[in-house]
């Protein structure tokens, strides 16, 4: 396996913002003041731990979104791009269905289906949601993964396969579907793979994707002495590490000189083959920046790219806690747009998390135009006002609407006051512009 060279593309940081309208900023037009909150029912305090949920947006502009409930049953719901529910989703009138139990609350997934519906994974169950809410009978056969099995990404190949990532323990596991959700045993054994990586153990699984040849691509991370490495492995539609890829089929990157930590939690393919990494950098015990970096479609690091560390000026923690999820999107304009939960304390920004986005030139470069230098974030109102001591926001899922060049952030906020436990399914819409700039190409 060959041990990529690092280059550092900048720690850069970023200006106060201003107080003015720009590019990035929440859209009036959504929900209330730019933001969607449901309340979540629950039985525990809303300050403890909650496993992610996921959304898709649709061609039509609508929305599906997904989260877990305590009691292991799970929330789908469908709005209208202005925020408002679909009420010709499920028939409760609020847009919304709830799936029963078929296991331990844990993770959801969810993709849609292309006809309004949505294909979920909810820890042993791999279900598909029809347009109107019901679910289709004679989909999904059970029996694999094992409940242990902590889901990462879900996603479907070319073929109509269903591939699942993630891991069983501290081992990096994939499973396939066929097009019925039943196992894929021409996959690997019986439908499931063990990745291993030449000399190491595989950690952590956080993103997956699946190109439209059908080979798989998997990121995360493994222990070192120092603190994690960046792993990425591509697998033939078999299941077995695609030796024609970094010479091995896999690329554990070392952290640049000062960290002592990378880990990658998005991926986002591009035209060109290549594969656009997104994740977090640790300096010492804080996990201070935002990670970004490029790899050709022969698995070898751009060199005009680099590795890129950005650190936000008055928002110092940048943490890949449990309820963070982050992913590259990858804009018509050939702009690079970043996931990521903050920790500001310090004011302007004085919220305990907030929603941020970051937004790169195709080269890694920030784009100056969006936000404030780059960079934006957002926070949800306490939408009762009880004033509640702290706002916590969990990043989930970011959504693309490409008719309306905006994007939405799904994720969880709770307050913190236990008298009280609220707990919040919320989203947010932030508009901008997509200007084509020929010089960064």
């Amino acid at each position: 396996m060959r041990k990529l060279p690092i280059l550092l593309g900048g720690l850069l940081s970023l200006a106060v913002p201003c107080a003015s309208a720009f590019d990035g900023a929440v859209d009036p037009a959504f929900g209330e003041n730019g933001q969607v909150v449901i309340e979540r029912p629950q039985q525990t305090p809303g300050n403890s731990s909650q496993p992610t949920g996921d959304l898709a947006v649709l061609a039509d502009g609508r929305f599906l979104w997904a989260a877990p409930l305590d009691d292991g049953s799970v929330w789908v719901g469908r709005g209208w791009r202005n925020g408002t529910p679909d009420t010709t989703f499920g028939t409760d009138g609020k847009g919304r269905i709830t799936l029963p139990s078929c296991g331990l609350k844990r993770n959801v997934r969810l993709i849609s289906d292309g006809a309004n519906g949505a294909y979920l994974w909810s820890d042993g169950c791999l279900r598909h949601v029809l347009g109107d809410g019901s679910t289709e009978a004679d989909f999904g056969g059970g029996g694999m993964p094992p409940g242990g099995f902590l889901v990462a990404d879900l996603a479907q190949d070319s073929a109509g396969r269903f591939v699942l990532g993630g891991r069983e323990g501290q081992l990096g596991t994939v499973y396939r579907f066929d097009s019925k959700g039943t196992a894929d045993t021409t996959f690997g054994n019986a439908g499931r793979v063990i990745v291993s990586l030449p000399a190491n153990s595989w950690n952590e699984v956080n993103a997956l994707l699946v190109r439209p040849d059908g080979r798989i691509l998997l990121a995360g991370s493994r222990s070192n002495t120092h603190g994690p490495n960046l792993v990425i492995a591509q697998l033939l539609v078999n299941g077995s590490a695609d030796t024609t890829w970094n010479d091995d089929g896999f690329v554990d990157m070392e952290p640049p000189a000062t960290y002592n930590g990378t880990v990658a939690h998005g991926l986002a393919l591009d035209t060109d083959g290549s594969l656009v990494v997104s994740g977090f950098g640790s300096n010492g015990s804080t996990s201070c920046c935002i990670l970004l970096t490029r790899f050709d479609s022969s698995g070898q690091i751009d060199p005009e790219f680099g590795l890129r560390l950005y650190r936000l000026s008055g928002q110092p923690s940048i943490y890949p806690f449990f309820e963070q999820r982050d992913a590259p999107v990858l804009l018509p304009n050939h702009r690079i747009l970043i996931g990521a939960t903050s920790f500001p304390f310090v004011a302007p920004f004085t919220h305990r998390t907030q929603f941020t986005l970051l937004r790169t030139f195709s080269n890694g470069s920030l784009d100056p135009t969006f936000g404030h230098d780059g960079w934006n974030s957002y926070t949800i109102a306490d939408p009762v006002n009880l004033g509640q001591s702290g706002d916590y926001n969990q990043m989930h899922a970011l959504g693309y609407d490409g008719a309306d060049s905006s994007m939405l952030i799904f994720g969880r906020t709770f307050f913190e006051d236990n008298s009280t436990g609220k707990d919040y399914v919320s989203l947010v819409r932030a508009r901008f512009d997509l200007i084509f700039d020929s010089a960064f190409d």
